[in-house]
C-alpha cells in the first residue's frame, strides 16, 4: 500500500466527517438558536413598535403579548400553502382582548374596504373581537371590525321576531278577554 493511497482516503474521511458536522451545526442552530423576529426588522419599525407599546400603555391597555405569529394553512387542490400572520400587540382592557396592528409607513394613506378585508378578516376570524388599528405618528387608534351576513341569517331573525310579535298579541288579547 502507498503512502498516497492512504492520504486520499485520511482526506475523504476528514471531509466526510466535517460535512457531517456542517450540517448538524446548521440544523441545530436553525432549530434551537432561532433569533427574535425584530432582530431582523429595521430600526425604524422597532421604534414604532416600542413607541405604539407607550401609547397603548398611556391608553389605559395592559400588553399581554408582543409579536404573535399564527400559522395559516390554505389547502388549494392538492396543495399546502403556509403563511403567518403576526399581531403587533395582544392588549387586555375591560376584560376584553384586543389584538393591536400597528400602522406602517408601506401601509396606504387611504384606507378602503378590500385592504382592510385583505388585512384585518384573518385576525377578526382568529380572535372574534374589533382590531386595533394604532398610527404611532399621531397616537391615534382606531378600531376594525366585521359585520358578517349571510342569507339564512336574516331568515332566522325573521322568523324570531314573527314569533316574538306573535306571542305579544296573543298576550295581550289574553288580557283584554278579562277586562269584560
Amino acid at each position: 500500500m502507498s503512502a498516497n493511497s492512504y492520504s486520499g482516503g485520511a482526506v475523504m474521511e476528514v471531509f466526510a466527517i466535517l460535512t457531517f458536522l456542517t450540517v448538524v451545526f446548521l440544523f441545530v442552530r436553525s432549530r434551537y438558536l432561532a433569533s427574535p423576529l425584530s432582530e431582523f426588522e429595521t430600526t425604524s419599525r422597532r421604534e414604532y413598535l416600542i413607541r405604539a407599546g407607550e401609547i397603548l400603555q398611556e391608553q389605559g391597555y395592559q400588553i399581554v403579548g408582543e409579536r404573535i405569529p399564527h400559522e395559516l394553512a390554505s389547502f388549494f387542490g392538492n396543495r399546502k400553502f403556509v403563511t403567518y400572520i403576526v399581531v403587533d400587540y395582544l392588549v387586555e382592557k375591560e376584560g376584553v382582548h384586543y389584538p393591536i396592528k400597528v400602522r406602517s409607513h408601506r401601509d396606504p394613506a387611504r384606507v378602503s374596504g378590500a385592504w382592510l378585508r385583505k388585512q384585518f378578516l384573518a385576525l377578526y376570524s382568529l380572535y372574534e373581537s374589533p382590531i386595533g388599528y394604532l398610527s404611532p405618528e399621531s397616537g391615534t387608534m382606531e378600531f376594525v371590525d366585521f359585520d358578517i351576513d349571510f342569507p339564512g341569517r336574516y331568515y332566522t331573525k325573521r322568523w324570531r321576531m314573527r314569533l316574538l310579535w306573535f306571542a305579544i298579541g296573543l298576550s295581550i288579547g289574553w288580557l283584554l278577554s278579562f277586562a269584560h
